[in-house]
């Protein structure tokens, strides 16, 4: 194992060093200053313009920035900027008037912001919760920036962001971390600290940003019921959002975000609640979840307007890769047999139901077909590898409960000769890696693939963690296994070599803790699956 701090030295080029953060919510704020921005063609939340604050507006109630600011969805000539004014977050209003706030937003090229490169204000509304989402554009690709909002007399921490490559440039390296799974209630959210201080460019969150239970933990509790409505969902992913460590990793880069199941219910399965309510009042709830999460993530969509999110899409950068973010919750067929693991019904391994969706589905089909990147990375929740035991032990709400679907995107693989393909997933509260074949329930037919799971950032494991790692470890296409400890994946890809690093921290019951490289592992340009240790 290597100690973390061995490799991740902060170099003003990373994502590791945002230069100096404005933190204080009391800071005097100037206006905004410099070019009218442009704006891009994404509707989002508020309305942008070049004006300034200085025409009277209703009073603040408090400090607003207390669920601090993040950016996403990079692109070579725009970026997404979020914030949320909330001076009580605990209230599902944020503790805000009914009233529409300026807030004006600077872009800069440097840390001190000296050199204002686009300013305007944007409309927080209270039909969106205040959030903001806003889109500059007219961006240089490649490109480090820093950015803050202010209102009033407030003034936001300052976020870094940056923009992806051109679609033509011929990138050397590409540095990202994955993680997933951040249950409030099982710990603190420690490997965030070992994350800041990677030299990352770009954060991917692989789902379940937040938990909707309503449980009691070790360290702290979830402080309100089950969320059923938009304000308990509000009021929820404002607790996770006031985490210092999870505002810390969305100041250092840029995230691309798909979400999982609990931001919603556990276990659901499209249309089909695990408690099978009535589908009317099932639809209203996902719909509640659904605008709760636009409103509290940097995503580059317009706003819900009701039950239907069309969240999948693709990320670019330049030749080097690409990324297919997939939604594996809202289309999925009900699961055939179980919503936790267990045996296999009659009839299980022939199962045709959907995980994507047909549209989706195909939608991935012509990505992939088209894709000329030299790393192709089908990034979505759930494990993907076979872990079924001959049917003695199988996960429904895995792929494993979806056989053919998997098969399809397999086949799809190997008749096209795809090179480079990587499998992104999380969900299962476990590190491992592994090589995927040709046909998934026969580990001797040729290797076509790899695939990386990434452990929790803070939720336990679902199962006994030694009796689960004994189970895997016999399987034969599996190379490292880790249920015991919580942490992220670092991947560094360059234009011959993709490096994978688990980090891990010694516990997420405490404030503070080491973190620890436990493996690495590499695959080889144009050799798929992990290179033999």
């Amino acid at each position: 194992m290597q100690v973390l701090s061995t490799v991740a030295a902060a170099q003003a080029g990373g994502c590791g060093s945002p230069g100096d953060d404005t933190d204080s919510d009391a800071s005097s704020g100037s206006g905004t200053t410099g070019d009218t921005p442009t704006t891009g063609d994404t509707p989002t939340t508020g309305n942008t313009t070049g004006a300034t604050t200085d025409s009277p507006q209703p009073e603040l109630p408090g400090a607003p920035f207390t669920l601090g600011v993040a950016s996403g969805d990079p692109l070579p000539d725009s970026v997404i900027l979020w914030t949320r004014l909330a001076p009580t977050p605990g209230q599902p209003d944020g503790g805000m008037p009914d009233e529409v706030y300026a807030v004006a937003w600077e872009l800069a090229s440097d840390a001190d912001f000296t050199d204002i490169v686009q300013s305007g204000t944007a409309d927080a509304e209270p039909m969106w919760a205040h959030s903001l989402h806003v889109d500059v554009d007219g961006l240089e690709p490649d490109t480090w920036y820093w950015y803050r909002f202010t209102v009033g007399s407030f003034t936001s921490p300052a976020g870094r962001t940056r923009t992806t490559p051109a679609q033509d440039a011929k990138p050397e390296r590409l540095r990202f971390a994955t993680a997933c799974c951040q249950d409030y209630t099982s710990g603190y959210y420690t490997p965030y600290q070992a994350l800041i201080k990677e030299e990352l460019d770009l954060v991917v969150f692989l789902g379940d940003y937040i938990y909707e239970s309503a449980a009691t933990g070790p360290v702290r509790s979830h402080a309100n019921p089950e969320p059923m409505t938009l304000g308990e969902y509000r009021v929820r992913h404002a607790l996770y959002k006031t985490d210092a460590d999870l505002q810390a990793a969305h100041q250092r880069c840029p995230w691309a975000m798909i979400w999982d199941d609990h931001e919603v219910e556990d276990n659901y399965a499209g249309e089909h609640s695990k408690d099978d309510v009535p589908l009317a009042e099932w639809l209203a709830r996902r719909a509640a979840a659904y605008q709760a999460y636009y409103e509290h993530m940097p995503l580059r969509l317009p706003p819900p307007s009701g039950p239907d999110y069309k969240m999948y899409h693709a990320l670019r950068w330049g030749d080097l890769a690409d990324f297919w973010l997939l939604d594996t919750r809202q289309y999925r067929s009900d699961q055939n047999c179980l919503d936790a693991p267990g045996m296999g019904c009659a009839g299980w391994q022939e199962y045709d139901g959907t995980l994507l969706g047909a549209e989706q589905e195909a939608w991935l089909d012509d990505e992939l077909t088209a894709s000329t990147a030299i790393w192709k990375l089908i990034t979505q929740q759930i494990v993907f590898s076979t872990v079924d035991f001959n049917g003695s032990l199988v996960n429904f709400d895995q792929w494993d409960g979806y056989p053919l679907a998997r098969q399809r995107i397999l086949d799809l693989i190997a008749n096209l000769q795809l090179a480079n393909v990587v499998v992104l997933s999380g969900d299962i509260h476990l590190g491992g890696l592994g090589d995927l074949t040709a046909l998934a329930d026969d580990d001797e037919s040729p290797v076509i693939a790899a695939e990386i799971v990434t452990t929790s950032i803070s939720s336990d494991p679902n199962l006994p963690p030694g009796a689960l790692e004994t189970a895997l470890d016999s399987l034969p296409l599996l190379k490292y296994i880790n249920a015991h400890s919580r942490g992220y994946v670092s991947h560094e890809l360059s234009r011959e070599l993709y490096t994978v690093r688990c980090v891990i921290v010694d516990t997420a019951l405490e404030p503070t803790s080491p973190a620890m490289i436990e493996r690495e592992a590499y695959i080889d340009v144009g050799v798929p699956g992990f290179r033999p240790a």
